[in-house]
């Protein structure tokens, strides 16, 4: 009785305090605040940006001492803007920028930018972090001729788009939306939590009649990540520097190329790993394909690159990636085989498959993306947290499942040469193939596998028979795919072209 009385007064000085302020509102002759409820996902940077106003400014109108205090369902009271939306801009931090080049991009200085987003350190900012710009604040024209004090540059006419993947834009080009290709199971809730977006959120930047209706290759713009504008502090030999995407997942791989005027060396570490660099067209060309091992923490990473041009010392390439979760969900199995549930067992078959699928070969055997291991339904997808006879879900599902009747053929994915066809105790019947540049695709508890260590094969060749053999409740195929030692995701393999 005592709480609901508590609350009835809290909610009694809320709409008093809103009165009073709308009150106050008539009188001026204009509204002077709105409310806003918090939602899941939402945090006061974002919900200040929505607003046209600083973080702080929120805080000060609600009395909040600590940003991360904010809870679901919480009402703020939100301040007008004496901003107009057409005098606030963001930039998206991209790779190889610095607060010092961006800052100098729009005439503004280091202390400016580092007030005005909250940001304790020059060097805490990261790939894909959106950045609140003031263009009325601007001393000088953010291209390499300088113009009048405050004058910004007319953007040229926007080209049309010839690519759905987040590549970089030039700077003074016009800023393009950072959009996300819908998979199968996605919802707008795990899409919303996965990019700290609310679902009000998405749906508004995409207009969506029917936020419950959502096809797979839909593609949903992402609001506050855009495609950045290159403001670089490159060292003068490199040409270009992408990631694709800017926002990392966990289980899913990134592309990272490296363009230079003259042959150079490259190398570099990521998540605490040496990265295999592929050099191609006379050492100008620098990729690099990375995988986001499931388990890891969704945070701030560096990446760094050493770029070598002939004697010359080595000049460091940073740049910091945000990592976020990919969204998987939760399956109960049940097995009756318990002996193959022991970690023991678990942990000698992956330390095995990962010593085998850590090589690297320089040729590559695929020019496109990758096709379908069969042609039957998908009935378990990468990432799933499983939990086994009622367990903790410390475990997860490392591929694709096909359910296919037992017999029915198993296809490669991609040309290749096999480096495995053996029975493992988890796996069963399983077939490697090894794809070079360190891609590796698994097939497992087949019925039999029909070619031998050494075979070269080609894309769709038929190399096994669906079965039920290993750790299996059923006939299928279970397909993995593993980059330099990582399981990632394949179906982002058949979605896409890689490097």
């Amino acid at each position: 009785m005592k709480r609901c009385t508590l609350r009835f007064l809290i909610w009694l000085l809320f709409g008093a305090l809103a009165a009073a302020l709308a009150s106050h509102a008539q009188n001026e002759g204009e509204s002077i605040f709105t409310v806003h409820v918090v939602q899941r996902g939402e945090n006061l940077f974002r919900i200040a940006l929505q607003y046209n106003l600083f973080a702080e400014q929120v805080a000060t109108a609600n009395g909040i001492t600590d940003s991360n205090s904010i809870i679901v369902g919480q009402r703020l009271i939100i301040p007008l803007s004496n901003l107009s939306s057409d005098q606030r801009l963001t930039h998206t931090v991209s790779a190889g920028e610095t607060l010092a080049s961006i800052a100098a991009a729009y005439g503004q200085t280091e202390a400016d930018l580092l007030a005005r987003n909250s940001i304790e350190s020059p060097e805490s900012i990261y790939v894909g972090q959106e950045l609140v710009i003031i263009p009325g604040e601007t001393q000088a024209t953010p291209t390499a001729d300088a113009g009048a004090p405050g004058e910004l540059e007319p953007a040229p006419t926007p080209a049309p788009a010839s690519s759905s993947r987040n590549a970089f834009a030039r700077f003074g080009d016009p800023v393009e939306p950072f959009l996300y290709t819908v998979r199968s199971g996605d919802t707008l809730f795990e899409i919303g939590l996965r990019y700290n977006q609310a679902v009000d959120a998405l749906v508004r930047a995409n207009n969506l009649q029917n936020p419950g209706l959502l096809r797979v290759g839909q593609q949903l713009i992402i609001p506050g990540i855009q495609l950045p504008r290159l403001a670089q502090d490159l060292p003068e030999t490199v040409e270009a520097f992408t990631i694709d995407p800017h926002v990392l997942e966990t289980g899913r791989s990134v592309r990272i190329e490296l363009r230079t005027s003259e042959a150079a060396r490259v190398s570099g570490q990521f998540l605490g790993q040496e990265l295999r660099v592929i050099e191609r067209d006379g050492s100008r060309r620098h990729n690099i394909i990375a995988g986001v091992p499931m388990y890891t923490e969704t945070t701030i990473y560096p990446l760094t690159l050493q770029l070598q041009v002939g004697e010359n010392d080595a000049l460091a390439i940073t740049a910091n990636l945000q990592v976020v979760g990919g969204g998987y969900g939760y399956q109960t199995i049940t097995l009756n085989n318990n002996e193959l549930l022991a970690p023991a067992v678990e942990d000698e078959e992956i330390t095995r498959l990962t010593q085998l699928m850590s090589g690297f070969a320089p040729e590559r055997h695929w020019e496109s993306s990758l096709s379908l291991p069969a042609a039957a339904a998908m009935n378990a997808v990468f990432g799933t947290q499983r939990s086994y006879n009622g367990g903790e879900y410390n475990r997860y599902h490392r591929g694709v499942d096909f359910a296919g009747a037992p017999g029915t053929s198993v296809l490669a994915a991609a040309a290749g040469t096999v480096v495995m066809a053996d029975r493992l105790r988890i796996r069963g019947n399983t077939t490697i193939i090894d794809h070079g540049w360190g891609v590796y695709t698994l097939y497992a508890h087949q019925r039999e596998t029909l070619v031998q260590p050494g075979a070269f094969v080609t894309s769709g060749q038929v190399i096994g028979t669906v079965g039920s053999t290993g750790r299996s409740t059923g006939p299928h195929l279970h397909w993995e795919l593993w980059l330099n030692g990582v399981t990632v995701d394949p179906l982002q393999w058949v979605q896409e072209v890689f490097p």
